[in-house]
């Protein structure tokens, strides 16, 4: 048999059958030529390491992040530690929610968030806070969500974030909302993206779930009477 009559097939079957036919025969790795992504053609050495430094390169890379992103979080949970100090030395609620309002502007990057909370004492609805006036309507759109006693991420309702967020509502591409206290009876600490994919189902929320419980227990330890009714409730 020539070499002009063997065919792709047959080459193919013969190193299918001969698996330690490079073994044997190393010198010709040196000589045989693959297409890279870009159609440029090189030696199947130098592909295969472009291929490994490609992957390195991306696992690097990945790790980087990973490990920022665990810096990040270890940083906030400590300010939120911070957070619980500084509310625990707050004997009015008006303060406290000012004072909380501020670290999450400060330490968590959303677009925009807002506390819905119940109206006690002389609450004011302000910028980041939402003073429930209107149990009745409050109770229609959040009733489910209050039950479920979980938290929410993905895409609200448009009358629920309406309710919460007015005209900004209309920018909102996704949110998270979390209950604060057993069945949301503190109240709902909802954050907002105007990007469709920055708070998607599924995703952890147990940073922010160390926020909500810190304060639910600052609320109930100084306000116990702090608290949405219940829509069986008068």
């Amino acid at each position: 048999m020539t070499q002009s009559n063997i065919s792709e097939s047959e080459v193919i079957q013969y190193l299918q059958e001969h698996r330690d036919f490079f073994i044997r025969n190393r010198e010709l790795l040196t000589d045989l030529k693959v297409s890279n992504s870009d159609g440029k053609i090189a030696s199947l050495v130098n592909h295969q390491v472009n291929t490994l430094q490609e992957r390195n390169a991306f696992l690097k890379e990945k790790l980087n992040k990973l490990i920022l992103h665990a810096t990040e979080n270890e940083k906030i949970i400590s300010h939120v530690f911070e957070l619980s100090l500084q509310l625990s030395q707050i004997s009015h609620v008006a303060n406290v929610t000012k004072h909380f309002s501020a670290f999450v502007k400060q330490h968590f990057n959303a677009d925009i968030f807002r506390l819905v909370i119940p109206a006690y004492d002389n609450l004011e609805t302000s910028k980041n806070v939402l003073c429930v006036e209107d149990e009745t309507e409050f109770f229609r759109l959040f009733k489910d969500f209050m039950e479920g006693n979980s938290s929410v991420c993905g895409r609200l309702k448009k009358e629920t974030l309406q309710f919460v967020f007015n005209k900004k509502s209309e920018k909102v591409g996704s949110s998270v909302m979390l209950p604060i206290g057993k069945n949301a009876k503190k109240g709902i600490l909802i954050f907002a993206s105007f990007d469709e994919t920055r708070f998607i189902p599924d995703m952890s929320t147990d940073i922010l779930s160390k926020l909500t419980n810190m304060l639910e227990i600052k609320l109930k330890n100084s306000f116990s009477s702090f608290n949405l009714l219940s829509s069986n409730q008068g």
